[in-house]
């Protein structure tokens, strides 16, 4: 008997002996991140999964404002530069003197075309240089606390006296771009009629009785202005975060935001749609209160009696104002984050939050 017990322990088999197990191999990669959705890839992985993306980034953006009230201050910053420029508008249009001309007129046809307004390139270079301040603090705060390391809202105001240069040169030549806009559109007749039929139907009626006119004529140059200068900053959307995060020129920062543009148009089409969306219903609310006298089969004396509705209508006038008001501080800073969270999609990949995608990982034998 012993003779055979030490025969099977020379073949490698001995029940009493001990039992080798061999673990099975095991990829270290998730099935979610096998084939990550890359900026720039075509197909369909490419295509609508990249939409998805932006849409991701942008209902981010608003989750993430909400559950850092610190963002606020932002949004609070914001309402302050908002506010000036209906201040400063408001008084560029009461103290408007034509004995002290501020226009520079270049000849057209048989008249003059005014190309230039010192005063208001003077207001549009105190606003725009102050957006671009609080978006370059805010990308810094955001993406210091989504990726590397905890950043205050101090610090991050901080990191933007490093590039001081370039932002200023970016706020100027924006500018001087809104200035000539401003100036050659409201001397065109076509966009003078477009303006002027959105106005009658959302804005003119009812907010002309309660609104005096140089009040409403500071809002109406204000929203004017706001239009052209979130153009701007859409047209050079990469351009702050590319000259706070890679510390480069303003020159290479346009050719690099041209770039990320260009490879991440899908994920941008995705926070069109949820920004577009909310702006359309905006819109809808405004159409709603500016056609209330035909809602009300014209009985204007609704809006004119003050025992009938003029309190009520001021309510809710002035509170849609104000609430739009709000809504564009507010939506200045998620657009802000949202810039942030597609310069990282365009640069690492993945969205923020989310890791890198991997590479091939060698597997392991337990």
């Amino acid at each position: 008997m012993q003779f055979v017990d030490r025969i099977r322990q020379h073949l490698g088999w001995c029940p009493n002996g001990s039992a080798l197990r061999t673990a099975p191999v095991i990829l270290a990669i998730p099935s979610a991140m096998a084939n990550p959705v890359q900026p720039g890839s075509s197909g369909a992985s490419g295509g609508t999964g990249r939409i998805r993306q932006g849409i991701s980034i942008a209902t981010g953006s608003i989750k993430a404002l909400v559950r850092d009230k610190r963002l606020l201050w932002y949004s609070f910053l914001a309402a302050v530069v908002i506010s000036f420029l209906i201040v400063a508008e408001g008084w560029n249009v009461t103290h408007f003197d034509y004995a002290l001309p501020s226009r520079i007129f270049i000849p057209f046809g048989d008249s003059f075309l005014s190309v230039f307004d010192i005063r208001l390139f003077l207001i549009e270079g105190i606003c725009l240089s102050c957006f671009t301040l609080l978006l370059a603090a805010l990308v810094l705060y955001r993406k210091g606390n989504g990726v590397t390391k905890a950043v205050t809202i101090r610090e991050g105001f901080d990191g933007v006296n490093l590039h001081t240069v370039p932002l200023t040169f970016l706020s100027v030549a924006m500018a001087l771009v809104a200035t000539v806009l401003l100036e050659l559109t409201s001397q065109s007749q076509v966009i003078g009629k477009i303006e002027l039929a959105i106005s009658l139907t959302i804005f003119h009626i009812p907010y002309a009785y309660y609104i005096p006119g140089a009040v409403f004529s500071a809002l109406y140059f204000s929203f004017e202005i706001m239009v052209i200068n979130i153009v701007l900053f859409l047209l050079a959307l990469y351009v702050v975060p590319v000259i706070v995060l890679e510390k480069k020129g303003l020159l290479m920062a346009l050719a690099g935001s041209a770039k990320l543009m260009k490879k991440t148009w899908q994920e941008l089409l995705g926070c069109v749609l949820i920004f577009g969306a909310i702006v359309l219903g905006v819109a809808a609310i405004a159409l709603v209160i500016g056609q209330s006298p035909l809602l009300l089969n014209h009985d204007y004396d609704f809006f004119l009696s003050l025992s009938r509705g003029l309190i009520p209508m001021i309510i809710v006038c002035y509170g849609f104002l104000l609430a739009c008001g709000i809504l564009m501080a507010v939506g200045s800073t998620v657009v802000g984050i949202a810039i942030t969270d597609l310069y990282t999609c365009g640069t690492t990949g993945s969205e923020p939050g989310m890791p890198k995608a991997p590479g091939t990982t060698a597997a392991e034998t337990a």
